[in-house]
């Protein structure tokens, strides 16, 4: 071995708790709906999602292209993407995403969260939670904020695998 070999540090490796996501990994057809409140009338959601780790392993992606169908108003497209990490520092799950609703914005745009019990949480804007069912299906839902603190519902999805 050269003396610029044995200086080489080991290249660096993605945290070992980033697996905990292995079971996004997969193409799911989206179905679901909305409730109504502040942002318009109940709706219907469709879609499919996509979650594939970035190569290197540092990074889980995710990819939705959906349909929010506003009735008579028509359907509204709603496509994205997601980029999940873990930050050792504080043992927390990341996410930034960019979606087909408007410019990136850092705080917008950016949720921190965890694994509680088996549901896996993410808290920015809203709060989203998704949990593995015992069918192989994940239940997904989001809430909203009030201003005082508590939370309302807002969505309700199910995702199926389809690959």
């Amino acid at each position: 071995m050269s003396e610029n070999e044995q200086q080489m540090p080991p290249p660096p490796q993605p945290e070992p708790a980033l697996r905990r996501l292995d079971y996004l990994v997969g193409t799911w057809k989206l179905s679901g709906k909305t409730e109504a409140g502040p942002m318009g009338p109940p709706a219907e959601l469709s879609g499919t999602e996509t979650f594939e780790w970035l190569e290197g392993g540092f990074f889980l992606v995710h990819r939705w292209n959906c349909a929010i169908d506003m009735g008579p108003a028509g359907k509204m497209p709603d496509v994205g993407y997601e980029f999940f990490d873990f930050d050792p520092e504080t043992q927390k799950f990341r996410s930034h995403y960019f979606s087909s609703f408007g410019p990136y914005n850092e705080q917008q745009s950016h949720y921190v969260g965890g694994f509680e019990d088996d549901k896996f949480v993410l808290v920015g804007p809203a709060k989203y939670v998704r949990k593995l069912n015992e069918d192989g299906s994940i239940s997904y839902d989001c809430d909203f904020p009030l201003p005082d603190g508590t939370w309302v519902p807002f969505m309700h999805a199910t995702l199926t695998k389809v690959s």
